[in-house]
C-alpha cells in the first residue's frame, strides 16, 4: 500500500517537474532506492546511511549500480545529521527514512529543508503516532512555514512490528530558505566558524534546535550569537517599542553612560559630520555634543519614525537635533548601503537590539573617515549560553544578539585607543561584562566576509524614488500626493525634506506613510541635494504634481515647493508698481522656489520693498535682452519660468505648465495665448493653422537651456541689442529637441492677469512686426532649421 502511494506521487510529481536527482536519508537495503530509479528516466541518486550494516550494504548498492548502470548514484557514509549539512546539492525528490527516535528525524527534516530544490517532492517513512519522534519532526516544518503542504496516510490496520504504519507526502517550501550553510565566516582578517560547526577547520556540524525560549541553533560558544532572523528580530522591536511607549523620562541612561565615558573629555572640541547608530527615541549625541561643535549630524533608527510621533519626549520629534542640520534614517543601520564617511560616529549600546551584528559592526567601521573617532559601548556575554533563564526573562525576548569579548577585540583593533574601560560602575550595577571605547580610525584595511542576511525591513518591491520638499503651508497638497505615492506598486521608498521648521502636528502627519524612510531637515535646504545623493540618485527634475504613469519612469522624482525658478526681469520706472503685486505673490506660491529679479536700467535705481530669501536681486551692468538668460549661477531647479514684469500668473496656471513640461522636461511650454505663427517665407504672425512659437511673456523650459544659450558668443552677440532672445531661446530648443513647443490653455481658475503694458516695445515700435520676422529669418539660417 506504501509502495502505491509512493509510486503513484512521483508519477505525478514527474508529469509537471524534470527530476535530476533524488536525495534518501536510510538507504538499508536499497528497496527504496529501486523503487526511485525505476520511476524516474535519468536522475543521480545520493544516499546517505550510517553503514552499520554492511553485511548486506554492500550488495544491495553493488545490485543498484549493477541494474542501474547508466546512472550516477552515490553514498555518503556516517551520521546523516553531521554529513547531510555538509553537503552542497539541490534535491528532487526527498526520502527520509533514516532513525527514528530522539533528535534525528527533526534534524534531518530541518537539514533537507536546506537542499530542497525549488520544485521537490517530499516522502516521510513511518510518519504516525506510533513515532512520536518523525510526527515532532513534521510539527517543527509546519511551524516554521517549511512545508507547502503536507498529507500524512495511515491506513487502519497496517502494523508492522507490532507499530501502526504510515508515511507522510508533501513538498518543502523553499520560499524563504537560506543558500547552504557556510562553514565559517572572516571579520577583519580572523576566521570563525559559523553557528553550528565546529572544530579547529570548522568540519564538524552540530545543530542544537531553536525555540521560544532558545537561540541555540543561531548560537556559537566562540562567538556567541551574532544573527538572527527577521521575525525573531521583529519579535523583539515590538517589545522596544512597548517599553519607550510609555516613559516620560527625556534620555536612555545617558548620564550613567556619559560618566562610564569619563564624561567625553578624551573626545576633540569639534566633532564635524557625526552619524549615530541606534538613536533610539533620544540619542546618546544629545550629551555628547554639549560644550562641543559639529557641523551636521545623522540618525540611523529603524523605528525613528515611530518614536517621533509616538514617545512623548523623543529628543528629535520635531526633525531636528536642536540646531544642527539633521538626516533620520529610518532603516535599519544593515541596510545601508551608501559609502559615505563621516568624522564622528556614535554607536551605545547597539549591537544587542539589531539582527545581523558583523554586517553592522564592518558597516560601522567603514563609515568612519580615516584619523576619525568611533564612541562605542556594548554589553558583552561570554557566559550566555543562547537560551532564556525562563518563559518571563525580558532581557532574552528584547536583545537576541549577544557578542561576546573575542568580537569585541576585533572591533578595538582598527582603532587607537584614547579611551578604553572594561569595569564601570554602571557595568557593575547592571552585572554585566561590557566595554567603554573611544579611539581614532587607523588606516588600516581588514577583510570580512559574511554570508548576506536578507533583509528585515519593509521591502515593498518597486524601484522609484520620491523625494518630497514639504513645509507645514503646503500640507494639504502634500498630504493627497504622499496618499497617491505610497500606494503606487513601484515607489520603492520616499523621502521627505523639510523647506522650513515643522511642528509636532505637521510631522505626524506626514510619517503616517510607512514608505517614508528618510527625512531631511530644513537646515539641510541649502545643500539638501548634495545630501540627498548620499542615499539615493539625484533627482532628474522637480515638479509640483505626480500622476500614478510618472511614477512608472525615471527613477527619482523631486516633487513639492520646489516646483520653479521664476525668472523676471524690469526696465521701466512706469511698472514699478507692478513688482509690489507680483513679488508677494510670487513669494506665497509653494511651487515657486526662487525669484531672480533683474534691473536693467542703470540709470534709475530700485531696490525691491519685499525682503524675502526666495528673492536673488540682481542689477545688471549693461541693459540687455540677454540678461534675462544669464543666471545658471543662481537657479536650484530644473525648471525655470521666464515671464514679464507686466503679468501675474496664477500657482494654478503654473502647475498645469510644469505638470505639461513634466511629460517631457527638454520641450518648451507656454500659454495658448502666446502662440505664435511661421510661415514658409519664415514670417512671424499671430495667427495662423500650427504654432511655431511661445511669445517670451510667459516661457517654461529646462534650466539647461539658460547655460547652452549664454555659451553659443554669436546667439548672444547677435540677441544684445535686440529683442529677439525669445524666439532664438526657441530656436535653439527646437534644434535640440525637433519638437515645437507645449501649450497649455487658460481657464476661469488658471489664469495669467494682464497689468501695465503701456510701454512694451510690441506697442511703442510700428514696425514690431517686421523686426519679429527678422528674428525668426536669423535664427532659421543660424540652426539650420525651418520653423514653420
Amino acid at each position: 500500500m506504501q509502495i502505491e502511494s509512493y509510486i503513484s506521487a512521483i508519477k505525478n510529481f514527474t508529469k509537471k517537474n524534470e527530476v535530476k536527482t533524488i536525495c534518501e536519508i536510510g538507504f538499508a537495503g536499497g528497496h527504496s532506492a529501486t523503487l526511485f530509479l525505476f520511476l524516474t528516466n535519468s536522475a543521480s541518486y545520493i544516499g546517505f546511511d550510517m553503514w552499520n550494516q554492511s553485511v548486506y550494504e554492500n550488495t544491495a548498492i553493488e545490485w543498484v549500480r549493477k541494474t542501474f548502470n547508466n546512472r550516477r548514484i552515490s553514498l555518503i557514509k556516517g551520521d546523516s545529521t553531521k554529513t547531510v549539512p555538509q553537503f552542497q546539492g539541490k534535491c528532487d525528490i526527498i526520502h527520509i527514512d533514516g532513525a527514528k527516535h530522539a533528535h534525528f528525524p527533526e534534524t534531518d527534516m530541518k537539514n533537507m529543508a536546506r537542499v530542497a530544490s525549488c520544485n521537490n517532492l517530499l516522502l516521510v517513512d513511518d510518519c504516525s503516532k506510533s513515532w512520536p519522534a518523525v510526527l515532532k519532526g513534521v510539527d517543527y516544518l509546519k511551524r516554521n512555514d517549511l512545508l507547502n503542504n503536507i498529507k500524512m496516510h495511515v491506513p487502519k490496520g497496517l502494523i508492522y512490528r507490532d507499530a501502526q504504519k504510515g508515511w507522510c507526502i508533501g513538498s518543502y517550501n523553499v520560499k524563504y530558505q537560506a543558500e547552504p550553510i557556510p562553514r565559517s565566516f572572516t571579520f577583519l582578517n580572523r576566521t570563525f566558524c559559523a553557528p553550528s560547526w565546529h572544530g579547529h577547520n570548522c568540519d564538524l556540524f552540530f545543530s542544537k534546535p531553536c525555540s521560544n525560549l532558545s537561540d541555540e541553533c543561531f548560537y556559537s560558544n566562540i562567538t556567541g550569537t551574532l544573527s538572527v532572523p527577521c521575525k525573531r528580530w521583529h519579535g523583539a522591536q515590538s517589545v522596544e517599542k512597548i517599553t519607550w511607549d510609555k516613559r516620560v523620562t527625556p534620555t536612555d541612561r545617558n548620564e550613567a553612560h556619559a560618566k562610564s565615558f569619563n564624561y567625553y573629555k578624551s573626545l576633540p572640541q569639534h566633532l564635524g559630520n557625526i552619524i549615530e547608530i541606534g538613536a533610539g527615541p533620544f540619542t546618546q549625541a544629545q550629551t555628547i555634543v554639549q560644550g562641543k561643535t559639529a557641523t551636521s549630524i545623522t540618525l540611523i533608527e529603524p523605528m525613528a519614525f515611530h518614536y517621533m510621533t509616538n514617545v512623548k519626549r523623543c529628543f528629535y520629534k520635531n526633525g531636528s537635533f536642536g540646531s544642527l542640520p539633521t538626516t533620520i534614517l529610518s532603516i535599519p543601520a544593515e541596510e545601508l548601503s551608501n559609502v559615505r564617511k563621516f568624522d564622528t560616529l556614535i554607536m551605545i549600546n547597539v549591537i544587542e537590539h539589531v539582527y545581523d551584528a558583523i554586517s553592522i559592526l564592518n558597516a560601522a567601521i567603514n563609515l568612519i573617515k580615516e584619523n576619525g573617532v568611533f564612541i562605542w559601548h556594548e554589553r558583552l556575554w561570554n557566559n550566555y549560553l543562547g537560551i532564556a533563564n525562563s518563559k518571563h526573562d525580558r532581557e532574552f525576548q528584547l536583545h537576541p544578539i549577544r557578542i561576546k569579548h573575542v568580537i569585541a577585540k576585533q572591533v578595538l583593533s582598527m582603532f587607537d585607543e584614547k579611551y578604553i574601560s572594561w569595569d564601570t560602575e554602571e557595568l557593575r550595577r547592571l552585572q554585566n561584562h561590557g566595554v567603554y571605547f573611544i579611539g581614532h580610525r587607523r588606516n588600516t584595511v581588514a577583510k570580512t566576509f559574511i554570508s548576506q542576511h536578507p533583509t528585515c525591513f519593509q521591502q515593498t518591491g518597486g524601484k522609484q524614488t520620491i523625494i518630497f520638499l514639504f513645509q507645514k503651508e503646503n500640507a494639504t497638497f502634500i498630504q493627497d500626493q504622499l496618499k497617491l505615492v505610497n500606494s503606487a506598486a513601484n515607489t520603492k521608498f520616499i523621502v521627505i525634506i523639510q523647506t522650513n521648521e515643522f511642528n509636532y502636528t505637521a510631522i505626524s502627519n506626514v510619517l503616517q506613510f510607512p514608505k517614508i524612510q528618510i527625512l531631511i531637515s530644513y537646515q539641510h535646504l541649502h545643500n539638501w541635494k548634495e545630501e540627498v545623493s548620499n542615499y539615493v540618485e539625484p533627482c532628474l527634475f522637480i515638479i509640483p504634481h505626480l500622476t500614478l504613469a510618472m511614477i512608472e519612469g525615471s527613477d527619482t522624482y523631486c516633487v513639492g515647493n520646489s516646483g520653479v525658478t521664476v525668472i523676471v526681469m524690469g526696465y521701466s520706472p512706469r511698472r514699478l508698481n507692478n513688482y509690489d503685486l507680483i513679488l508677494p505673490a510670487y513669494i506665497n506660491m509653494p511651487i515657486i522656489n526662487q525669484i531672480i529679479l533683474i534691473w536693467n536700467n542703470r540709470y534709475i535705481s530700485f531696490t525691491p520693498k519685499i525682503d524675502s530669501p526666495k528673492i536673488t536681486f540682481i542689477k545688471a551692468k549693461v541693459n540687455s535682452m540677454n540678461n534675462r538668460f544669464n543666471v545658471s549661477q543662481y537657479v536650484h531647479t530644473d525648471a525655470v519660468l521666464v515671464i514679464d514684469d507686466d503679468v501675474l500668473i496664477s500657482d494654478s496656471l503654473l502647475s498645469l505648465m510644469l505638470l505639461r513640461w513634466s511629460e517631457n522636461i527638454d520641450r518648451l511650454v507656454g500659454i495658448s495665448r502666446d502662440m505664435r505663427f511661421v510661415n514658409s517665407k519664415n514670417e512671424y504672425l499671430v495667427q495662423g493653422k500650427e504654432p511655431s512659437l511661445v511669445k517670451g511673456k510667459t516661457m517654461l523650459f529646462h534650466s539647461k537651456y539658460l547655460q547652452k544659450y549664454m555659451q553659443d558668443k554669436a546667439l548672444v552677440e547677435w540677441n544684445d541689442k535686440r529683442f529677439c532672445e525669445d524666439i532664438t531661446m526657441n530656436a535653439l530648443i527646437f534644434k535640440e529637441t525637433l519638437l515645437k513647443p507645449l501649450f497649455v490653455p487658460m481657464t476661469a481658475h488658471s489664469s495669467r492677469r494682464d497689468l501695465s503694458e503701456i510701454d512694451s516695445a510690441s506697442i511703442i515700435d510700428k514696425n514690431w512686426s517686421i523686426r519679429r520676422s527678422e528674428c525668426v529669418q536669423w535664427a532659421a539660417e543660424y540652426f539650420n532649421i525651418q520653423l514653420s
